[in-house]
């Protein structure tokens, strides 16, 4: 599971070092190059096909991964304002699950945004737009912090210090962990990306099927809440606790992906 993430990391220096500004949420642009690049090498040849004339749609990206950004850097354009309460959804303290009737009827949340735009791509499969956000949020769901609390914004508000820098659980989650699992590793090849993991059966997405990839994302996120202290410091243990845990939710999302996609266009 490290040499995944150590190619994960190294996407970054690929893919992100001349596109993404610094204040890219949901796994940051790291996590969501990383996390798409591995779902592409992870699809069927046929996939990969229709994913490549899609990107080749848009003329600020040059590849699934930087694409699968697109969601976060829109969020500043007024005129994408609707689409920022899809990047999560928000379930109660008190309550160990998330419900159906914690996505708001009005505005919607992750889980009605991902079936929505599966629903797109069912009909209008060279739709780019509807394959950006549907590959986005699906790499949301699996950071479990995208799976939280309202009162302190899924962890933006959850400050700690983090081998004595200043960050927040949200942040921590999103990019802190995943640059110090992966270091400085050196080039890899593309298919380290994916070693470990394996190639899934085509997979529907269905609103019960991302309830349940939200209702795991939810029992870490208790799990994360259970152990925190405000401005508490956190290094090494932390990391060893957690990192295989944040590992194991990419390489998850990416299998789960690429098997969405394979349902979609195989």
């Amino acid at each position: 599971m490290k040499s995944f993430l150590l190619g994960l990391v190294v996407v970054l220096t690929g893919l992100t070092t001349t596109l993404w500004p610094t204040t890219t949420k949901a796994y940051g642009g790291t996590g969501h190059a990383a996390f798409c690049e591995a779902a592409y090498q992870l699809a069927a040849p046929a996939t990969q096909k229709k994913i490549d004339a899609m990107v080749a749609q848009h003329p600020d990206y040059d590849s699934f991964g930087a694409l699968c950004s697109w969601a976060d850097h829109i969020k500043s354009d007024d005129k994408w304002y609707w689409a920022k309460p899809h990047h999560y959804v928000n379930f109660p303290h008190e309550r160990a699950k998330v419900t159906a009737e914690d996505c708001p009827v009005q505005g919607g949340c992750i889980l009605s945004a991902i079936q929505h735009h599966y629903d797109v791509l069912k009909h209008n499969s060279t739709d780019w737009m509807a394959l950006a956000f549907l590959a986005h949020f699906i790499g949301d769901l699996h950071q479990p912090l995208h799976v939280s609390f309202a009162d302190d914004l899924g962890g933006n508000r959850a400050s700690v210090k983090y081998f004595d820098q200043p960050t927040n659980l949200h942040r921590l989650w999103d990019t802190d962990m995943l640059v110090q699992r992966g270091g400085d590793s050196g080039v890899q090849q593309a298919e380290q990306l994916v070693r470990g993991a394996i190639s899934l059966s085509p997979i529907a997405v269905t609103p019960a099927q991302t309830l349940s990839w939200a209702n795991e994302s939810a029992a870490i996120t208790r799990r994360i809440y259970s152990q925190y202290r405000e401005n508490q410091e956190l290094g090494e243990d932390y990391t060893a606790q957690w990192g295989p845990v944040l590992e194991q939710r990419i390489q998850q999302g990416a299998q789960r992906l690429a098997a969405v996609l394979d349902g979609l266009y195989k």
